[in-house]
């Protein structure tokens, strides 16, 4: 017997899915996720590691600054050394916000760079009167094993040459 319009309902066409299309489905999703997990774990380590670079860029045009600025002011020309802030060692969540902390250290305040937001690194430099060394150093993932970002200034012939960010363990 037919529903009011006329057609007719048949049981091939009720069927739900087969039990080899709901494996094949899994499979499928189950290499999806093989592929993405790692692909989107990366993508977050990475996202990171900008906040290194941004930072290395920022304390090296400071210490160039700082060179010229006591050049300008001393015949004693230097580089800033900065002792390592914070004190504590990398871990995997952020340091939160402290700007107090980098304006009450003079050596950070001579040089003018603040952290006033969370970060994943610590930041350091070394200085002298011939070359200067700025260093961010993380442990993104918490693995204990620290991601080092640095970069070198020395004085050749009375010009400050820069060399390029050296990266060890980016992504741990």
């Amino acid at each position: 017997m037919g529903n009011l319009n006329g057609t007719h309902r048949t049981t091939a066409g009720a069927r739900g899915f087969t039990l080899v299309e709901l494996m094949i489905v899994v499979v499928i999703l189950g290499i999806l996720a093989a592929v993405a997990i790692p692909a989107f774990s990366r993508y977050v380590k990475r996202s990171k590691t900008t906040e290194a670079s941004s930072g290395i860029a920022s304390m090296y045009r400071l210490q160039l600054a700082y060179y010229e600025n006591t050049q300008e002011r001393t015949s004693n020309t230097s580089f800033a050394t900065c002792t390592s802030l914070p004190s504590t060692a990398p871990g995997s969540s952020k340091y939160p916000a402290n700007v107090a902390l980098w304006m009450n250290a003079s050596d950070w305040n001579s040089l003018g760079f603040v952290m006033d937001r969370p970060h994943y690194y610590q930041y350091s430099t070394e200085g002298s009167n011939t070359a200067a060394t700025v260093r961010a150093v993380g442990d993104i993932d918490g693995d204990t094993s620290q991601s080092t970002f640095e970069r070198a200034a020395a004085l050749n012939a009375g010009e400050v040459q820069g060399a390029r960010i050296r990266i060890v363990n980016e992504l741990e």
